[in-house]
């Protein structure tokens, strides 16, 4: 019975089931191998007993399976003739069964030989035939589509100002990113809100990127990190820490034949600039217009350099940077050391020297990371506190950061801090069962001074410590956080407890805040309690009531009770 299923899988690979009357009594329309059969018998590969029946139940000799190789061998010979190719597949799948069979398709007059006469020719063909259908598969369906439908209803309980109405909500999300050829690609995202009320559709993060040899071409939305230190090109329209994110363009040239690259960096109305790099050495130039055409009356040149050496692969490495704006006379110079003092002990000493109307920095685009009329200086130092002999993983991080302003003298910045990580055993191994949702487990205590005010703030956070349920199909997380500012007198905590139907794929949440200080009529309390469904893959329900709106702070147990409202959210999302 194998050796009649592998006659059949090797017909259903050499083309598509022909159109044919049933031939064969014993095998009725419905059965689950008639088209294989009907093809079988249509392309005369099998014929069948004398009586009319297939005898699909009775077991196949070699002789009777070496005849139907031989049929298909003549078949193929002849699909061949007709187009002028068989597929590589065919040929090898025929070429091991003549070999398993040579004494019996032997004694039919059909050898290896023959075969490889037969086909063998056709080889280099095929296999050019099937790089290029490959080729054209790949780019049949170039665009490739993912995105995320997103309805929401809300109401509240009780009500507060601007939160009265219970509404309906909805946002769509196509993100389209179209495969043009092996060097290009082009994407947009598609928003689409409000359909079920007042729609609008708004579109961002356009990009065309090319890259082909030595170059790399991307326009649109570009989102990198800061160049160098950051003095000309640093944190411009920043989404993250030193992030460099802007609508333009940006070109890499960097030929094979030499060390220098080259780059180009264009935000229209914003700034120019041209960057020459060569090994631990660039040049820049750039152009900032400061209106809407090219040129305009506080318009700069900006001529830049910057450097870095790790001193013979040392323990130090030093970056500088420097720039001149020729229009506007103005400058900034910017440094930082790294220093491995030891296994335990890193220090960073930076600092900068920006003057008054410097353009990068005191423009309306400011792309600097600094600010213009300012001169100031940081050292910070980590040591890593862990014991030899334990896996857990203690660090202190110190930091003291000074600044001021050049003409006047008066001090900016005049703050220290101390900050202690621990990461128990577990987390520090990665154990996955500690962990919720990629957040590790550790504790954080912080203390900031601030020497201008006199001001100092606490913190505190100890993040998903795990819970023995003694259980592989639930998991349960207890965090808590708190800050103490000594300048409002303000007090926030936040505690939390997640519960995990690992096997459900759902999740409750069950949160506490308190905040000391809150605007006239709110409470000093929050609440919330939500639960996460994954219905289906890629389906989440969410269901969740807060009662008093707590604006959360980037760190957990920061933040603040804005309104006395109680808010009631049903969200169903689906993404592809």
């Amino acid at each position: 019975m194998k050796k009649l299923i592998l006659a059949v899988a090797l017909v259903l690979a050499l083309a598509l089931p022909a159109l044919a009357a049933n031939p064969f009594v014993d095998v009725p329309l419905n059965h689950w191998a008639y088209d294989a059969v009907q093809s079988l018998a249509a392309k005369g590969i099998i014929v069948g007993y004398p009586d009319g029946t297939f005898g699909g139940n009775r077991a196949l000799t070699r002789y009777e399976f070496a005849m139907a190789i031989a049929r298909a061998v003549g078949y193929l010979e002849q699909k061949i003739d007709e187009a002028g190719y068989a597929t590589q597949e065919d040929i090898a799948t025929l070429e091991k069964l003549v070999q398993e069979f040579a004494d019996e398709l032997k004694q039919l007059g059909l050898t290896v030989d023959d075969l490889k006469k037969a086909l063998g020719e056709q080889s280099a063909a095929i296999k050019a035939l099937e790089d290029r259908v490959a080729a054209l598969e790949k780019y049949a369906e170039p665009v490739k589509v993912t995105g995320e439908f997103d309805v929401t209803y809300t109401a509240y309980a009780p009500t507060a100002s601007g939160k009265t109405d219970a509404k309906l909500s909805d946002e769509t999300t196509l993100n389209i990113v179209a495969t043009i050829n092996d060097y290009t690609t082009a994407g947009v995202e598609l928003k689409i809100t409000d359909t079920l009320n007042t729609p609008s559709v708004s579109a961002d993060n356009f990009f065309i990127d090319y890259k082909k040899d030595e170059w790399y071409i991307r326009v649109g939305d570009i989102d990198q990190p800061k160049v160098d230190l950051g003095l000309v090109l640093g944190e411009y329209q920043p989404d993250d820490d030193d992030d460099l994110s802007y609508e333009g363009i940006y070109v890499v040239y960097a030929p094979e034949d030499s060390d220098i690259t080259w780059k180009m960096y264009a935000d229209v109305n914003e700034f120019y600039s041209l960057r020459l790099e060569w090994e631990k050495v660039a040049l820049g130039v750039t152009w900032m217009p400061e209106g809407a055409s090219l040129y305009n009356a506080n318009s700069d040149l900006i001529v830049s350099a910057s450097g870095w050496t790790d001193f013979d692969e040392s323990d130090v490495t030093l970056k500088l940077e420097g720039a001149y704006g020729v229009l506007s006379g103005s400058y900034g110079v910017a440094g930082e050391v790294n220093i491995k003092a030891s296994e335990d002990i890193t220090l960073t000493l930076d600092g900068h020297y920006i003057t008054a109307g410097f353009t990068p920095a005191a423009s309306a685009a400011s792309p600097s990371a600094f600010n213009a009329d300012e001169l100031g200086f940081g050292v910070a130092a980590t040591f890593d506190l862990s014991a030899e002999d334990s896996a857990e993983k203690w660090t202190l991080d110190l930091e003291y950061d000074y600044a001021q302003a050049i003409s006047s003298g008066a001090r900016t910045k005049n703050e220290v801090s101390g900050t202690v990580t621990y990461i128990p055993e577990d987390a520090a191994k990665d154990v996955p069962e500690i962990t919720y949702e990629g957040t590790e487990e550790k504790g954080v205590v912080k203390v900031t001074y601030d020497l201008l005010t006199s001001g100092i703030t606490l913190y505190g956070a100890y993040l998903n410590y795990p819970l023995d349920l003694d259980s592989e199909e639930n998991a349960a997380y207890l965090s808590v956080g708190a800050e103490y500012n000594m300048a409002t007198q303000g007090i926030t905590a936040v505690g939390q407890f997640k519960y995990q139907w690992l096997d459900k794929g759902t999740t409750a949440t069950l949160e506490a805040r308190y905040d000391s200080v809150t605007p006239s009529g709110v409470p000093p309390y929050s609440v919330l309690a939500q639960l996460d469904w994954d219905m289906a893959e890629n389906t989440t329900l969410t269901l969740s009531y807060e009662l008093n709106t707590f604006d959360a702070g980037d760190d957990f147990g920061q933040g603040n009770i804005v309104d006395a409202a109680g808010t009631i959210t049903a969200e169903l999302t689906v993404s592809f």
